[in-house]
């Protein structure tokens, strides 16, 4: 093999090695890290999954249409699927720091719908959460592709209006500052 078949050889696997290399960070960076929690307000993922949710009709486990922001108490509303390793991280972390009554003011609209909803958060501990899914299939695929992902939460006020919304794994002190909400008043 002459000196330039070799130079060629050992560029080619630069480029390839580069290419895994880059393809490995984009796959961690751009797809499984969580969303930042600074300078939210602004983004514009935010104000679409606020827009996503406002408003939103779901139907519960026994198939009867809802808001799925309530009024006469505050709430944390969450947007789930069954595919998303955040929204499992996310249930999980509740349900390790939920206690023994629960939590009956987190209410959870799965994509795939309330009973898969339900079944997860059982699963995974989860115990007191309101579960819902979308308001037929129409609501479901406009659901999904308004959201920029999964899991979305948002914070309600008593009055149903949202008041903070945080796209993707929001973190555990997050998830633990909200917990006096997701318990409800009493």
């Amino acid at each position: 093999m002459s000196g330039p078949e070799r130079i060629a050889k050992r560029e080619m696997l630069a480029w390839v090695i580069a290419g895994a290399l880059g393809l490995l960070l984009v796959g961690r960076f751009a797809v499984d890290r969580p969303s930042p929690q600074v300078g939210l307000a602004n983004d514009p993922a935010v104000g679409q999954a606020r827009s996503a949710v406002t408003d939103l009709l779901v139907r519960d486990s026994a198939g009867t249409r809802v808001a799925f922001a309530p009024k006469g108490a505050p709430a944390i509303l969450m947007v789930n699927s069954r595919t998303c390793s955040f929204c499992r991280q996310s249930l999980q972390d509740i349900a390790a720091l939920q206690g023994r009554d629960g939590v009956p003011m987190l209410r959870v609209v799965t994509l795939e719908g309330a009973e898969v909803g339900r079944t997860m958060l059982s699963s995974l501990g989860v115990s007191g959460a309101f579960s819902a899914g979308p308001d037929g299939e129409s609501d479901q695929v406009l659901l999904t592709f308004r959201i920029p992902g999964t899991p979305v939460f948002a914070r309600t006020d008593s009055a149903g209006r949202i008041v903070e919304t945080v796209p993707g794994y929001p973190g555990r002190e997050t998830l633990a500052r909200w917990l006096p909400v997701m318990r409800g008043p009493g």
